[in-house]
């Protein structure tokens, strides 16, 4: 496991990719036509931590924890900033230390942003935002049906970039809620995602 971006290609709505392409259309035997990790470019921008668990005054958010705007909002209150259109938006929910003290628990599911704070992040134009678990969005899902709708609809109906994985306990241990974020990758074509090592430099 490592910390890894997604291009929007990673995952589908039934055989459906972002603006409608189909599998037919995008998947070949070497990979993704369209949509590919090497469509994505390098990342400079504002990233921005929003320190859910701190604001819900808890070491971890519980599995499962739907994330919802009065959270975010509340959490950005708390900090005192603001999005902004371009920002990396980056989750802390405490879930990421887990890793590497109880693999089965931080497996087992994960707290995350609900599907209403993906469309205000996408509402606000966002470059791309992550979160310290292993999937984006809470799992068990809000759709018992559908453990992953929160990252299908980012990638397929928004085009929004995700990331996995982040470790964010230094940044949220310093109060750091500002930075500049940067992301390189590997552009190999045809992948659906890339490891990275994203930098918060402050």
């Amino acid at each position: 496991m490592g910390t890894q971006l997604d291009s929007i290609g990673h995952i589908q709505i039934g055989d459906r990719f972002y603006n409608g392409w189909t599998t037919a259309d995008v998947v070949e035997d070497w990979g993704l036509s369209k949509f590919g990790i090497e469509t994505v470019p390098p990342i400079v921008t504002r990233g921005i931590l929003v320190d859910v668990a701190a604001y819900k005054g808890v070491q971890r958010l519980p599995r499962g924890y739907v994330i919802s705007v009065a959270d975010l909002e509340g959490a950005l209150q708390r900090q005192g900033i603001d999005v902004q259109a371009g920002d990396a938006v980056l989750f802390h929910t405490g879930w990421g230390g887990l890793w590497g003290r109880d693999n089965a628990q931080f497996l087992s599911g994960e707290p995350g942003p609900g599907l209403e704070v993906v469309h205000w992040l996408y509402a606000r134009h966002v470059a791309l935002t992550g979160a310290d678990t292993w999937s984006y969005g809470p799992v068990p899902g809000e759709d018992p049906e559908r453990p992953f709708l929160v990252p299908q609809t980012m990638y397929v109906k928004m085009g929004l970039f995700g990331l996995e994985n982040l470790a964010t306990e230094e940044l949220a241990r310093r109060r750091v809620y500002q930075f500049l974020f940067t992301l390189t990758h590997a552009r190999t074509r045809g992948s659906t995602a890339a490891v990275i090592s994203p930098a918060a430099v402050y």
